[in-house]
């Protein structure tokens, strides 16, 4: 398997073979290092339940997959990013224990760091409000040298990630980042094709799956925790009872980051889940501007070699 000794080839490898946060990978990795743990999956020394785990191939099918995914991506121009690089995001190791083992990266934007990047979340049945708000956010925030963090979701979060997109155009800055929960070559929704096309043109896509992966339930959840660990804070515009951008904030909070709402007429039921989480999570902040939303941002005591940045002068479930 020398092949796969080098440790940027094993982690993608492992990135292909198993789900983020996978026990085993988790408790093998840090002790023996991404070649042997992939030795170790290839020889089958492992228990049943962890290879059960794997992908459901035969064990050469399995490498020769895993082999065309990593020239695939190379072909595509995509990056892996691991642990050991400096551009590796700071804020991963905050996901209650785990971390991908890599990530995959395409575009020429910024890889988030929690220091100077904050996440825009809300409703896929977002209402013109909704829309509004989130992309006066993300434009401003990107303006003041912020890197927004959404996904290419319908309603806010596309929204979020147009406007950034727009303002780093005009800047220079490349804040606009998507993280998917599925693999850089799948086109979720199908709806949106030119917005992540102009994403992987200006921005950057971001993702823990390799090619060919699909969205699923457990992907979608892993994947709202990683948007809150990227980022120093989460804003929510517009989010119902049921919306996985409550989910966010709710990482957000429990990772330290700051949680964020943005508040909507009572009668509106796209709001009912913002005043809820307001209710009942009194460390939630209410903003209602990005002044509101640098000054939150700057509660949070990031190392001095990397401050915040760009102060003010003064997927409905």
């Amino acid at each position: 398997m020398d092949e796969f000794h080098d440790e940027r080839t094993a982690r993608a490898t492992l990135g292909w073979l198993c789900e983020p946060g996978n026990p085993f990978v988790q408790q093998f990795l840090p002790a023996h290092g991404a070649a042997e743990t992939v030795d170790m999956l290839s020889s089958g020394q492992v228990p049943l339940a962890v290879r059960a785990g794997l992908r459901n191939l035969t064990q050469s099918r399995l490498w020769a997959n895993a082999r065309a995914v990593l020239a695939d991506a190379q072909r595509a121009g995509w990056k892996v990013l691991i642990p050991q690089d400096e551009d590796w995001p700071a804020g991963l190791p905050d996901l209650n224990g785990w971390q991908p083992v890599c990530l995959w990266a395409h575009g020429p934007g910024r890889i988030p760091q929690p220091a100077t990047s904050v996440s825009i979340v809300g409703s896929r049945a977002a209402t013109s409000y909704g829309l509004n708000v989130a992309s006066d956010l993300a434009f401003q925030l990107v303006d003041r040298q912020w890197t927004v963090v959404s996904t290419p979701a319908l309603g806010v979060d596309g929204a979020a990630m147009r406007a950034a997109l727009a303002a780093g155009t005009s800047t220079g800055n490349g804040g606009a980042v998507a993280v998917l929960p599925h693999g850089l070559d799948q086109i979720h929704p199908p709806q949106h094709r030119n917005l992540l096309s102009q994403l992987a043109d200006q921005g950057l896509l971001l993702s823990a799956w390799p090619a060919g992966a699909q969205p699923t339930r457990e992907r979608v959840k892993t994947n709202l925790a990683m948007l809150a660990a990227l980022s120093a804070g989460t804003v929510v515009v517009e989010a119902s009872w049921r919306s996985h951008a409550l989910g966010v904030a709710r990482h957000a909070l429990t990772a330290g980051r700051v949680g964020m709402v943005v508040p909507g007429p009572i009668t509106s039921a796209t709001s009912a889940g913002c005043h809820e989480l307001l209710r009942t999570q009194p460390q939630t902040r209410l903003v209602t501007g990005v002044d509101d939303v640098v000054a939150d941002l700057r509660r949070i005591p990031w190392p001095s070699s990397s401050p915040p940045v760009g102060g003010s002068d003064d997927t409905d479930a």
